[in-house]
């Protein structure tokens, strides 16, 4: 077909398609309903007589609806308006313990926020301690809601509590401190189980002090035992080799060879870790709180240990011995620097066990200040170790070793040197204080301005238990008084 054949009968179909559009666009149909702009109007009768009273028959019959259900609608608005908040709150605690899971804020202050302990390098030290977490199960008995945010918000310098908030270059917005913190305010114990956590803090308190000298002989202990690991570790370090190579070649020839109990590992490297872990063992061989434990395998049982498999058994035996080698291995290479730390820090258990800061004279305090009364003293000094300390008292919190003597000052100020009775011109002021804590800008006793870090007590101490505390701050036996 030629190419001017194709050219005519492509013009010819466009020809008719355009003819036929352009006769549908302009054939007229009949249309049999105008449309309601061009209907014949109704008539006034029905206008205004049959159609008109429909309307406000429904009219009326509407307003009567409403008249009836607005009002019972807004009698229920608040209970509406309440559930709502609820919902709301519920909501965000269930975020708030999304949180607590994901930042493990239990691992320092405890199941269920009852307090813990949180690893620390003590800064004079410089010697890792177990630092005392508050519990946060009473936390709003002592601190108001934008307080504990603040905490939340900015952490604690100079302790293991990071800031979390954004502001605080931390890692949450300011929803999820609102969420943590309604979290918090879910999980407080009633104001009776508060109080009675007194008697239970002054019990810990007094057996801090009454085990103290044991405690910190036992730290020395710990330092010195430090020290003489790390001078032995390049001596120690072939040892730890030459286990861990035995076992690595073991391992590594597991396939090859007879495997009696199939369960693939070969008699001959079973039977070589065995020995391996066992000479380690029998030698004596630990670094760093870590010990080689021996491990059995049978070549004939393929689950030596119940429930393990001996693959597994002799790949986590390899593992062991690994790490225990790199440890002495790094601890080998940086002895200098690592010695100088721990002998400093063995200076510094010594010279706390000499002199003794933390103690404290209980007979001399009943005498002083008590009139003689041994109860009252032990109480108020239980009493101060359990809820004051923490802030006023340095380096109380990272163990009996590292208290300084009583009321030295940290967070809180020094109380020694007469200085409540210089800031607080009555006791009654003094414990007014106490119980209520400080707020931001807000003056109190003599010259003193509140930043909102003192929290208050007196929800959670007895009225005569504040008392005990003042009587012993005002008496006459914190130093230099």
């Amino acid at each position: 077909m030629s190419g001017s054949l194709i050219i005519a009968i492509v013009s010819a179909a466009v020809i008719s398609w355009l003819a036929y559009i352009l006769s549908v666009t302009m054939k007229k149909e009949e249309n049999p309903d105008p449309g309601p702009n061009r209907r014949r109007p109704l008539s006034d009768e029905n206008l205004e007589t049959k159609r008109l009273d429909r309307w406000l028959a429904a009219a009326v019959v509407f307003s009567g609806f409403l008249a009836v259900s607005l009002p019972f609608y807004f009698l229920t608005e608040q209970n509406r308006q309440e559930s709502f908040i609820d919902a709301f709150d519920e909501e965000a605690v269930g975020r708030g313990s999304h949180l607590v899971t994901e930042f493990a804020c239990e691992s320092c202050h405890g199941p269920g926020f009852v307090g813990g302990a949180a690893s620390y390098v003590e800064k004079r030290s410089d010697i890792s301690v177990s630092w005392a977490a508050p519990a946060l199960d009473d936390v709003f008995y002592r601190y108001e809601t934008d307080e504990v945010r603040f905490w939340l918000v900015y952490g604690r310098a100079n302790s293991p509590m990071p800031a979390w908030g954004l502001a605080g270059n931390g890692p949450m917005n300011d929803q999820q401190i609102d969420d943590l913190i309604a979290y918090l305010a879910s999980i407080q114990i009633s104001q009776e189980e508060a109080l009675a956590k007194a008697d239970t803090g002054v019990t810990v308190a007094l057996n801090r002090l009454a085990n103290a000298e044991a405690t910190v002989e036992q730290s020395v202990a710990e330092q010195e035992a430090l020290v003489a690991e790390i001078q032995a570790a390049p001596e120690l370090l072939p040892v730890a080799e030459g286990f861990h190579q035995r076992a690595v070649a073991a391992l590594e020839s597991a396939d090859t060879g007879r495997d009696t109990d199939g369960d693939g590992v070969s008699d001959a490297a079973e039977t070589e870790i065995t020995a391996v872990t066992g000479a380690a063992a029998e030698a004596g061989l630990a670094f760093g709180g870590s010990a080689v434990a021996p491990v059995l395998l049978d070549p004939g049982n393929p689950e030596t240990t119940l429930g393990v498999p001996d693959r597994q058994a002799a790949r986590t035996a390899v593992s062991s011995l690994s790490s225990l080698a790199t440890n002495i291995r790094t601890t080998a290479e940086n002895q200098a620097p690592l010695l100088t730390r721990a002998q400093s820090g063995l200076r510094f258990l010594v010279s706390a066990r000499d002199n003794q800061l933390w103690a404290v004279d209980l007979e001399g305090i009943a005498k002083a200040t008590f009139d003689g009364n041994l109860d009252n003293a032990e109480r108020a000094v239980g009493l101060f170790n359990a809820y004051c300390a923490r802030c006023h008292t340095a380096g109380y919190s990272a163990g009996v070793a590292y208290t300084e003597e009583s009321g030295s000052g940290a967070l809180g100020p020094a109380l020694w040197n007469g200085r409540a009775n210089v800031q607080f011109e009555s006791a009654d002021d003094m414990v007014d204080f106490i119980a209520n804590g400080s707020e931001l800008g807000k003056a109190y006793g003599v010259n003193g301005v509140g930043r909102g870090y003192m929290p208050g007590f007196g929800k959670v101490l007895t009225q005569r238990d504040l008392e005990l505390v003042v009587e012993y701050l005002r008496g006459e036996t914190l130093r230099g008084f």
